[in-house]
């Protein structure tokens, strides 16, 4: 009966990772159509992010001094509606306005989605469920991939249609009144201050922005660095494959986070990112590919569960927000990487020797971060 009480948070979840899969997915068409750059489009993911980045410590301050439901309840409608309307759009600028626009609404939602899914949830399967939470993303991010798949190669020159698919999730505008409010949340005065006080915030912002400037670095361009290898169809074969394997990554996190502790597990997984990472300077994309995908996502359910646990309830979602923040300023550069190395004529590949070692370097600071396994949250 507990798990099941991810399974409505998690749509939420999986609603942006598909709006956000929107435009990874579309990134060639909308490079061909609107006559762009790889810059110009590797700024499309960037100014999503900066939407991300201002929202998630704005409306994780919110949360803590209105309420954790209120905030979904506004930022699920921002990102359906402003995903959808780009096809409408009939320029590049209102694509990146409403790019900023769907950011804003992701950074409101996942933050707060998980400092409610961590507060609700027994101590010891806590760390548990807020990975499965995350886990819906890949199932979110897959969705968007399979209608990719289904759609983009037969609209042809009609591929706008496919922005319209975000529609959707309007379903879930009804069912954010039926989410949950944190059991422990009450109305109190929030000092901002305090978060900077904890030594580990150091640490936690650090890897944050470490994972998030390779994720968004990678994961924004792989469909496109496929498909420049292999004929479409082929690379979006293996695009999917990649992503499936995000799905056994995170079971194996979720299990092991309450069984080795939230620290072993993040530096175990985003060490072996790094590998994985480092596997396509050697220009073995699939294998890579496929290492990332496992170990990266992984990570990241950990992540997600660990940071809550690292502060009390009067700032935890601010402080929650605000690593939020830190890891989409991350993000914000992670994109820009390939294309400003394209720009200048070096190879792709040599970009992800940069994310390894980012990788690397947050991974021993996970060791700095006090673990939180089978510990109550701190009022």
């Amino acid at each position: 009966m507990q798990y099941r009480r991810v399974i409505l948070p998690g749509l939420f979840w999986a609603s942006v990772a598909y709006n956000m899969g929107i435009v990874t997915f579309t990134t060639g068409n909308i490079m061909d159509f609107f006559h762009i750059e790889e810059l110009l489009a590797g700024a499309l993911m960037s100014i999503t992010l900066i939407g991300w980045c201002i929202s998630s410590f704005l409306f994780g301050y919110f949360s803590d001094k209105l309420g954790r439901k209120k905030m979904i309840i506004i930022g699920t409608p921002i990102h359906i509606l402003s995903t959808g309307l780009m096809f409408l759009a009939p320029n590049y600028l209102t694509i990146f306005i409403l790019r900023f626009l769907s950011g804003f609404g992701f950074g409101i939602i996942l933050p707060v989605l998980n400092t409610i899914v961590s507060e609700n949830a027994p101590t010891k399967i806590r760390g548990r469920l807020v990975v499965l939470l995350d886990s819906f993303w890949t199932y979110g991010w897959i969705f968007a991939s399979l209608l990719s798949y289904a759609l983009l190669p037969r609209l042809g020159t009609h591929w706008r249609y496919y922005f319209l698919t975000s529609f959707l999730w309007l379903f879930l505008i009804p069912l954010s009144f039926k989410l949950p409010e944190s059991r422990l949340f009450k109305k109190r005065k929030v000092q901002v201050r305090e978060i900077i006080k904890y030594p580990h915030t150091y640490a936690l912002w650090t890897v944050w922005f470490a994972m998030a400037f390779a994720y968004y670095g990678i994961f924004a361009w792989l469909p496109k660095l496929f498909s420049d290898k292999f004929p479409l169809i082929a690379s979006y074969q293996f695009v999917f494959l990649t992503y499936l394997f995000q799905i056994p990554g995170y079971m194996t996190s979720a299990y092991l986070v309450e069984k080795i502790g939230r620290r072993y597990i993040l530096f175990i997984f985003i060490s072996m990112t790094a590998v994985g990472s480092y596997i396509f300077i050697t220009n073995h994309m699939i294998l890579g590919s496929i290492l990332i995908s496992f170990f990266n996502l992984g990570a990241w359910g950990a992540l997600y569960a660990f940071t809550p646990e690292n502060y009390p309830t009067r700032i935890r979602g601010t402080a929650t927000g605000l690593a939020n923040t830190m890891g989409r300023l991350g993000g914000i550069l992670g994109p820009l990487i390939p294309s400003i190395m394209a720009a200048i004529h070096f190879a792709w590949y040599s970009t992800f020797l940069a994310f390894t070692l980012m990788l690397l370097m947050g991974a021993f600071l996970t060791l700095l971060i006090p673990e939180t396994m089978g510990k109550p949250l701190e009022d």
